[in-house]
């Protein structure tokens, strides 16, 4: 009776390949985690920053001799704040963003050459 002969197959090899997927989607997962913590942050300070303007405002602390120019200059600059805010948390997530996916690709790189080893 003929006996099949099942491929040799590294069972290490094979975790090891699991434990660097792992590693990498940590790795990519902490970049994306630290990039949202900042940007969180700075969304809180600048809210909290435009609360106290805003509640100073409310309980009648405006300038009365004040033209109504300087306001509106103050809420010019306020809103260019608000871009500037945004700005920066857009570029910090695309920057994010991109340190992660490179970590993936290196990672799926590697992956094809370990298939190929395994397979051999």
């Amino acid at each position: 009776m003929n006996s099949l002969q099942l491929p040799k197959f590294d069972v290490d090899a094979l975790v090891a390949l699991q434990k660097a997927n792992v590693e990498a989607m940590v790795q990519a997962q902490q970049i994306l985690l630290e990039a949202a913590e900042v940007a969180l942050k700075a969304q809180v300070a600048f809210a909290q920053e435009n609360a106290t303007s805003v509640q100073a405002v409310m309980n009648g602390k405006l300038d009365v001799e004040r033209k109504p120019e300087a306001y509106l200059d103050d809420f010019k600059m306020a809103t260019g704040k608000g871009l500037t805010v945004a700005q920066t948390q857009v570029d910090l997530a695309l920057k994010a963003q991109s340190e992660a996916f490179e970590i993936l690709t290196k990672r799926i790189a590697a992956n094809v050459d370990d298939v190929q080893k395994l397979a051999a």
